[in-house]
């Protein structure tokens, strides 16, 4: 971090709080003050604590810690600019540990090559489970890898299984830590009524206690080993486990690098008829939309279309999505029917608000690999979890695309070879090739090939810099045109309705900042070598 300027007497003051604490749950806003300086002075605001919120036309910082972030401490820098006279200021906020969870028990210590496996009872409390269960345990497995420490801090994975996928198959890992909590009673990784088990689902509300269970797992580890990294952190899962993927990743987005959903069900009100019925059991009905304990109904907050568009933390994140179109369980209608809620499918929303992404379809079903071009064929070794060059972490910028030229045509409804069928949607018979009911490409990807080099990122307070190439493939011809939104900006904070100057290669321009701070460069054209695109300010 570089030092601080002080304060000097003269043209620009910035003024900010003493130090802070805040409880965990407890919403916290803090206002500063500048004295002096020219007309649109700037003000920004870097390290603050995951999850908190920079309102510079206000000049507040908005933060409400979530239960598993007490105990940490953030010096949050504010800078003030004038574009002659800058100002630094430090503030302290801590956050306190309010709200403490049981600790889960290890019950067996298992050694394997180059990892230990930890098998443990996490026992429940009224914050973890309803007030009628709590006391219950729940299994879980944590693999601890035994690598040096001068490896660093590891990755770390949260792995949710799926319907009849417990207890985990024994796997070893000596790169990363991974994390297995247990969900035995089918509440797609979320949670249920505060009323069970001796009231109905439709009265009281919907706490998200199977969802607090695997972020407290998630806490003790990150609190019992040093070596486990924070800021890359991935959520990942199959069938009932990619749903609870894309919901934890979402919706608890601050915690987590990335999302990797095989399989999922992105908008609950589009289950299946009997998945609707036993999530009824736990919920009520979509049209009774019983709430959670902030009023909003549980089956509108587990619609992920909602959540990317309502969420700025949501439409931060980066999702790894896969399907099969002869899927009957998980049918391919889940992606790309539109949600009753907001009128567009999940496919359309991660395009049309920008999200960072990567799809990838074939005429699989729900565990059968694709009939003609066999399991895993889209995989070529890129993997943004542990890539070199183009990786994630959760505290750094990178971009997302939309719109690309390259993009194949996952279609929207049938193509006359399969009736269409409540359950299963168009799917055919997933070990047969070309018999898809679905239209659009029989097998396709959405940004596959394309990257960012995380090792040369410039993220300054003037300045981003990022670069970006698309990878040709064999027998591929041309370059692909594509929509560029950086997320995940940790210091180029932008207004909205801000102008940005932006050069790739010859081409260069001036877009304007939405709604939202964020900026979108339209319809680059990419190269298969490394090109710098750069943002500043008008």
């Amino acid at each position: 971090m570089e030092p601080l300027t002080p304060n000097q007497p003269g043209p620009l003051v910035l003024r900010v709080p003493p130090a802070q604490s805040v409880d965990e749950g407890e919403l916290l806003r803090i206002t500063v003050q500048v004295e002096g300086g020219r007309a649109g002075t700037r003000v920004f605001a870097e390290n603050m604590p995951p999850g908190a919120r920079w309102d510079e036309l206000s000049r507040t910082l908005t933060f409400q810690p979530d239960f598993i972030q007490g105990g940490s401490r953030h010096d949050v820098t504010f800078t003030a600019t004038d574009g002659e006279f800058t100002a630094r200021e430090r503030m302290t906020l801590t956050i306190q540990d309010t709200r403490q969870t049981p600790e889960p028990r290890v019950v067996l210590r298992e050694e394997l090559p180059g990892s230990i496996r930890l098998t443990l009872e996490q026992v429940t409390d009224a914050w973890l489970d309803s007030p009628g269960y709590a006391g219950r345990t729940f299994p879980a497995v944590v693999t601890v890898p035994l690598a040096a420490p001068s490896a660093g801090r590891l990755p770390v994975t949260v792995r949710l299984h799926g319907v009849g996928n417990w207890p985990p198959a024994t796997q070893t890992s000596s790169e990363r830590f991974v994390i297995e909590p247990s969900d035995p009673h089918l509440t797609y990784w979320w949670g249920y009524s505060e009323n069970l088990p001796k009231g109905p689902a439709v009265e009281g509300s919907i706490p998200p206690y199977t969802a607090r269970r695997v972020l407290a797992l998630l806490e003790w580890v990150l609190r019992s080993y040093p070596n486990a990294d924070p800021d890359r952190v991935f959520v990942e899962g199959d069938s009932m486990g990619g749903a609870g993927a894309l919901t934890l990743g979402l919706l608890d987005a601050r915690h987590f690098a990335g999302v990797f959903a095989r399989h999922a069900q992105p908008v609950a009100r589009a289950h299946r008829p009997w998945r609707l019925a036993q999530l009824a059991s736990l919920w009520g009905m979509p049209e009774e939309e019983v709430p959670e304990e902030d009023g909003l109904g549980v089956w509108s907050r587990l619609d992920m279309t909602r959540a990317l568009r309502d969420d700025t933390g949501a439409r931060s994140q980066f999702l790894f999505l896969e399907h099969g179109k002869d899927d009957p369980i998980i049918h391919f209608g889940s992606v790309v029917w539109p949600s009753t809620l907001t009128g567009a499918s999940f496919y359309e929303t991660l395009q049309l608000r920008h999200i960072g992404h990567v799809a990838v379809w074939d005429e699989g079903g729900h565990t059968e690999p694709d009939p003609w071009l066999g399991p895993r064929w889209w995989d070529r070794g890129w993997n943004p979890r542990t890539d070199s060059r183009s990786f994630l972490r959760r505290d750094q910028a990178f971009p997302a695309f939309s719109r690309s030229s390259w993009d194949g045509d996952p279609g929207r409804g049938g193509n006359g070879r399969q009736a269409r069928r409540l359950d299963s949607g168009f799917a055919g018979d997933p070990k047969v090739a070309g018999d898809t009911g679905w239209d659009g490409d029989v097998a396709g990807m959405i940004n596959r090939s394309l990257r960012w080099d995380a090792t040369r990122l410039v993220d300054s307070t003037r300045r981003l810099v990022m670069p970006l190439r698309a990878v040709r493939g064999a027998g591929v011809v041309g370059a692909p045109v594509v929509d560029v939104t950086p997320r995940r900006v940790q210091r180029f904070q932008c207004l909205p309705g801000e102008r940005v100057r932006w050069s790739f290669g010859s081409a260069h321009g001036t877009v304007i900042a939405a709604p939202d701070g964020g900026v979108t460069i339209p319809r680059l054209r990419m190269s298969d070598g490394w090109t710098p695109l750069v943002l500043e300010r008008s």
